[in-house]
């Protein structure tokens, strides 16, 4: 595969991108979403964003943060946010 250019907040406010041949994804957070715990990482490119863990305990992004969760989760967007996600 040739190397190329990916603007990713731009293609990834459109709607979700995945990039080929790596486990990496992009794309805006509208809603709460329920996660397993597999490693995962994550970083917020627009927007604000908690991280809800088990026992009472929480990650809150802002853009430009990033976290590594391997545990179950639920991710909340405070606004809508836009996120790029390792798994793996």
């Amino acid at each position: 595969m040739e190397s190329f250019k990916l603007h990713l907040l731009r293609l990834a406010r459109q709607g979700p991108l995945e990039v080929p041949g790596l486990p990496l994804r992009a794309y805006p957070l509208e809603a709460p979403e329920e996660r397993p715990g597999l490693p995962r990482l994550y970083l917020l490119l627009e927007g604000e964003l908690v991280i809800d863990l088990p026992e009472g305990r929480y990650l809150h992004l802002k853009r430009g943060e990033a976290a590594r969760v391997t545990e179950p989760h639920r991710l909340l967007p405070v606004e809508r946010a836009v996120l790029l996600e390792l798994s793996g």
